[in-house]
């Protein structure tokens, strides 16, 4: 007889942990299924040998007392418990580009941004001023826009959001071409678009407002990591009365009955009955199970995305060297091999990595130093992360696994003679462990359709009014994630939480509307 509870789970992703620990601390029974073995999704972590890696976060934003994150943990009264370090405020992100002998410190602060970016460049102030007026007059509307609306049906909706509404279908590209930003700064300012996936010609601007005013306000890191972080967060759901995880419990049937889901079948035969269920998977995945017979094309239509950017990524750890010393720290490292940021994603997302951007993480250095510890005493942990085209290495996995690792041995090997070149002239002699992880891990571990690491394709088209939201056709069934919120553990928690107050009627976060907009 199948289990019966009051909300199954499917996925434990940011946004899935977070809305089934709100209804597990609110009493209601829980049953959160995840297909692996590690919870967390994108934030999971896991071990390889004395070493601890999370697979794909590095830094947060919302954080900060008052702030998404904070609230969703205080209303489970974790915020005590899972606390976080703040990342270099005056730089936690840094652009950096030796061929062109160029670092910049990017600080928290759009208006310090600005004026750290006047100082250094003062012949084109009037160009950097256009650029951030644009900006803040975005933020200004994004901070007022409720959740659920749709602006066809607004009188004066013009008057309300006019940033929103100029510049919503705008690329980063478009506005720089408009200021006539030099190639310099251009690449300065879009930086951080490793963050999106998507090159300043094809990301949304509103989306990009969003990530550099989210991070302005502060980038975090766990001081337990991001395994403490989730196993906490877990534990409210796995300590709940009546409410249960299961791992290893890929979902494979979602059953309808009546016009609502009745129960869902795993693959290996286990069935879980729910008054209502929560999609923490790709929502196009959902559709999927239940068939697309049962849904209008209105929403056939909202599902009909192209994926994300997927990624590679180069899990390292080092013995008797200390990444200060080669100027790292609680911040992270952008390399740029030039200025030309769109040719250079061009290159790569057609499988050319033979001079990448890539992006550098030091989760031992973010970290406050009583942390539990995720390597050996002496070892630090090194992360070098860029984007790759998952069809390139589908392909390379489908003609034989001895050309699949060749590529990615030689890939990883070349990486690696970058940052030995630019940044750590001795680093192979301190190598205590390397592993690469490419677009077909993703597809394995994360369970992400063609390795994407952030949903859906965040161009102006897909991040516009008619973007997925919490609801679907179904009645009981809803959406949380990165494609039916936005991509982040900042941005899937809070709209997590908005599910939650969806459901309940109960607010975790002020704000304009019932949803708790913040």
């Amino acid at each position: 007889m199948a289990e019966e509870f009051d909300y199954v789970v499917i996925g434990s992703g940011t946004g899935g942990l977070a809305v089934g620990s709100l209804l597990a601390k609110a009493g209601h029974s829980v049953c959160l299924l995840e297909a692996h073995e590690y919870l967390g999704g994108c934030a999971h972590s896991f071990p390889m040998g004395p070493y601890s890696f999370c697979a794909a976060v590095h830094y947060i934003f919302f954080c900060g007392e008052g702030e998404p994150v904070y609230n969703f943990l205080k209303k489970l009264d974790l915020h005590e418990k899972i606390t976080f370090a703040r990342l270099d405020p005056e730089g936690y992100d840094h652009f950096s580009c030796p061929a062109e002998k160029l670092r910049f410190r990017i600080p928290n602060g759009l208006d310090k941004w600005a004026e750290r970016l006047i100082d250094r460049y003062p012949n084109h102030r009037a160009k950097i001023d256009s650029f951030f007026s644009v900006i803040n007059r975005i933020v200004r509307d994004l901070r007022r826009l409720p959740y659920d609306w749709d602006w066809k049906k607004q009188i004066g909706a013009v008057a309300k959001y006019p940033a929103i509404l100029k510049y919503r279908r705008w690329t980063l590209q478009k506005l720089f071409d408009r200021t006539e930003m030099p190639s310099e700064l251009q690449a300065i300012l879009a930086a951080q678009i490793g963050d999106l996936g998507e090159p300043p010609r094809n990301v949304s601007l509103v989306i990009f407002v969003a990530l550099i005013w989210s991070y302005g306000l502060g980038a975090y890191y766990p001081t337990n990591h991001f395994s403490g972080m989730i196993e906490s967060v877990a534990e409210v759901i796995g300590d709940a009365p009546r409410s249960a995880i299961h791992y290893n419990a890929e979902v494979s049937e979602m059953r309808l009955r009546a016009g609502r889901i009745s129960e869902v079948v795993t693959r290996d035969g286990r069935a879980f009955k729910g008054r209502n269920f929560i999609a923490n998977i790709d929502p196009r995945k959902c559709v999927e199970l239940i068939g697309e017979e049962h849904f209008p094309r209105s929403f056939l239509r909202k599902v009909n995305y192209d994926y994300s950017v997927a990624s590679y990524t180069i899990y390292l750890a080092v013995r008797d060297l200390d990444l200060r010393d080669y100027g790292f720290g609680n911040w992270n490292v952008w390399h740029y091999p030039d200025l030309d940021l769109n040719g250079t994603y061009q290159r790569q997302i057609a499988g050319d990595l033979s001079d990448p951007w890539f992006f550098m993480s030091t989760p031992t250095l973010c970290a406050p130093v009583d942390a539990p510890p995720v390597c050996p005493e002496g070892h630090q942990i090194l992360e070098v992360v860029t984007v790759a085209g998952f069809d390139f290495f589908d392909k390379l996995r489908r003609n034989g696994r001895r050309e699949y690792v060749r590529e990615k041995n030689r890939i990883t090997t070349n990486i690696l003679d970058i940052v030995e070149r630019d940044y750590i002239f001795d680093l192979r002699k301190h190598l205590a462990f390397k592993m690469a992880g490419t677009p077909t891990t993703n597809v394995r571990y994360l369970w992400a359709p063609q390795g994407n690491i952030y949903g859906s394709v965040l161009s102006p088209a897909n991040v516009d009014f008619n973007r997925l939201r919490l609801h679907t056709p179904i009645p009981n069934l809803y959406l949380t994630g990165a494609s039916a919120e936005f991509p982040s553990v900042g941005a899937t928690i809070l709209g997590g939480s908005r599910l939650y107050t969806h459901l309940t009627g109960d607010l975790v976060n002020p704000g304009r509307d019932l949803y708790g907009l913040w």
